[in-house]
């Protein structure tokens, strides 16, 4: 019975709907973007700016994908994908410039975690407004044919 409820608050057309489902494909993707940043620092040694970015750029593909067709529920487009880029583009350089403040105080594995924290929350309103906001639709052309 509990599965139900968990399942329509999910798959719900509503705003709480749409923050749970940023918040798991978000979360999704952070973990990701975790796991490779923490590759690429503690094994293959890059700097922790460098993974910042490497990491973001991969996770950015998943996080694409599912914000279209889970979150937001929305087919993609040309105008979409342009907000969605400048949106993660504008996040993952307020995010690079706090993993360098942040791994100079807390050091270079965890500098992302409270970049993310404060990177997040920015990302959602800025992704909303371009998936969904009607600026970003492709207006559909009438098919003019002579009869």
């Amino acid at each position: 019975m509990k599965l139900k409820k968990v399942h329509k608050l999910i798959s719900g057309k509503g705003r709480l709907s749409e923050i749970i489902r940023f918040g798991l494909v978000g979360g999704f993707s952070s973990l990701l973007q975790y796991a490779i940043y923490l590759v690429f620092v503690d094994i293959v040694e890059l700097a922790p700016e460098v993974s910042t970015i490497v990491s973001y750029v991969i996770s950015f593909v998943f996080n694409f994908i599912l914000s279209h067709y889970f979150t937001f529920q929305t087919k993609p487009n040309a105008l979409k994908g342009v907000g969605f880029a400048l949106s993660h583009l504008i996040n993952m350089g307020m995010q690079t410039g706090l993993v360098a403040i942040f791994s100079r105080l807390i050091g270079d594995s965890f500098a992302l975690l409270p970049a993310m924290a404060i990177c997040i929350p920015c990302n959602y309103l800025m992704v909303r407004f371009a998936l969904t906001n009607r600026r970003f639709e492709t207006k559909k052309r009438k098919n003019y044919h002579a009869e």
